[in-house]
C-alpha cells in the first residue's frame, strides 16, 4: 500500500510538472506566434509603402507589392485566427491592379493608375482579392470597415463573371454586396448611389431577373446616374420586348448622349460581363438612330459571341426584323478603339 501510495503521489507529481511544461511550451508558441504576425504586418505594411512611392519603377512597384502580399500572407500563416491579414491583402491588390475602376483610392497612391492594366489585372489577383475580403467579412463580421469594401468588392467579383451557367451563385454574391451598399447608406442618397443602382440593375439583368433589373434602372436614371445606365435602361426594356420605349430612352440621350457612352466605354470606365455584351448596346443604340447596316453588324456580333444565351433570341428578332428590310451588315462608322 505504502509503495502504491508513493508511486500515486510521484505520478501526480510528475504530470502537475508536465503540466507546467506543457504550459510553459504553450505559452511559448502563442508568443512565438504572435511576434511572427506582428512581424509579417510590419514587414507588409513597409513594403506596401515602398510600392506607393514616387520615385519606384514598375519593377520595384510589382516586386514590392509581391513581397507586401507575402509579407501578410505571412502574419496570416502565423495567426490563422486573425482577419486583419486578409483584410491589408485584399486593400493592397485592389489598390495596386484595380482601383481605377471607382472613385477615391482605397490606398492614397500616385502609381496605381500605372498599374491598372489587364497584365495586372488578372483573373487570379481579383480571386484573390474576393478571397480576402471574404474571409476578412467571416472572421470579423461586425468590423465597419466591411462597409468600406463592398462595392470594390462588388465590382471585382463582377470582373469574375465568364458567362457560364455556373455563374449564378457568383452573381448572387454580386448581388449581396450591392444590395449591402444600399442598406447602410440607410437611405441617405450619396453622389455613388446612382452607380450603386446601376450597377445592380445591371447585375439583375445578367441573373434574368428583368422586372427588378427595369425597376432599379429607373430609380438610378431618377437620381441623375450617368449615360450608360440610361442605356442599360434601354437594354433592359428591350429585353423585356418593349423595343419602342428602349428606342425612345436612347434617342431622348441624342447624339451626345451616344458619343459619350462610346467615349467611356472607350476609355475603359465602363465594362460589360461576360466580353461580348457589349455588342448589344451599340447595336440597339445604332438602331435608335438609324444606322441599321451598323446595327446588323453589331446584332452579329453579339450572337457570336455567345453572351448571356437568354437574350440571344430577342437579338435574333432584331437580326431577321433588319433582314426583312434587306439591311446588310457594314462595319460601324463609330471608332470603338481605346481612347490614347
Amino acid at each position: 500500500m505504502k509503495r502504491a501510495a508513493l508511486f500515486l503521489i510521484l505520478a501526480t507529481a510528475a504530470s502537475a510538472q508536465a503540466s507546467v511544461w506543457d504550459r510553459a511550451l504553450d505559452s511559448e508558441a502563442v508568443r512565438a506566434a504572435d511576434e511572427a504576425y506582428e512581424k509579417g504586418l510590419a514587414e507588409g505594411d513597409n513594403e506596401t509603402m515602398i510600392a506607393l512611392s514616387y520615385s519606384s519603377n514598375l519593377k520595384t512597384i510589382l516586386d514590392a507589392t509581391s513581397r507586401a502580399e507575402a509579407a501578410y500572407r505571412a502574419a496570416a500563416k502565423a495567426r490563422p485566427d486573425k482577419a486583419e491579414p486578409y483584410y491589408r491583402i485584399g486593400k493592397l491588390l485592389y489598390a495596386m491592379h484595380f482601383d481605377c475602376d471607382f472613385g477615391a483610392p482605397l490606398l492614397t497612391s500616385p502609381v496605381a493608375s500605372t498599374l491598372c492594366d489587364p497584365r495586372f489585372a488578372t483573373h487570379d489577383r481579383a480571386q484573390a482579392i474576393v478571397d480576402a475580403w471574404d474571409t476578412f467579412e467571416k472572421r470579423a463580421p461586425l468590423d465597419p470597415r466591411i462597409n468600406d469594401i463592398l462595392m470594390r468588392r462588388a465590382l471585382t467579383r463582377t470582373k469574375l463573371i465568364s458567362g457560364a451557367p455556373g455563374d449564378k451563385k457568383a452573381l448572387e454574391a454580386v448581388v449581396h454586396d450591392y444590395e449591402a451598399v444600399l442598406d447602410h447608406a440607410d437611405g441617405l442618397m450619396q453622389a455613388k448611389d446612382e452607380s450603386v443602382l446601376g450597377n445592380l440593375a445591371e447585375t439583375y439583368m445578367m441573373l434574368g431577373r428583368i422586372d427588378d433589373a427595369i425597376d432599379t434602372y429607373r430609380q438610378a436614371v431618377a437620381g441623375g446616374a450617368a449615360t450608360a445606365t440610361v442605356y442599360g435602361l434601354a437594354v433592359a426594356l428591350d429585353r423585356d420586348g418593349r423595343s419602342e420605349e428602349a428606342l425612345r430612352v436612347i434617342l431622348a440621350q441624342r447624339p451626345e448622349g451616344r458619343t459619350m457612352f462610346t467615349q467611356e466605354y472607350q476609355r475603359k470606365r465602363i465594362f460589360f460581363v461576360p466580353a461580348g455584351e457589349e455588342n448589344y448596346y451599340f447595336a440597339l443604340s445604332s438602331e435608335a438612330f438609324g444606322d441599321e447596316s451598323a446595327a446588323l453588324e453589331f446584332w452579329t456580333r453579339y450572337l457570336n459571341s455567345g453572351a448571356h444565351p437568354q437574350y440571344q433570341p430577342r437579338a435574333r428578332e432584331h437580326v431577321d426584323a433588319l433582314k426583312k428590310h434587306h439591311v446588310r451588315p457594314a462595319p460601324p462608322d463609330l471608332d470603338l478603339d481605346p481612347l490614347e
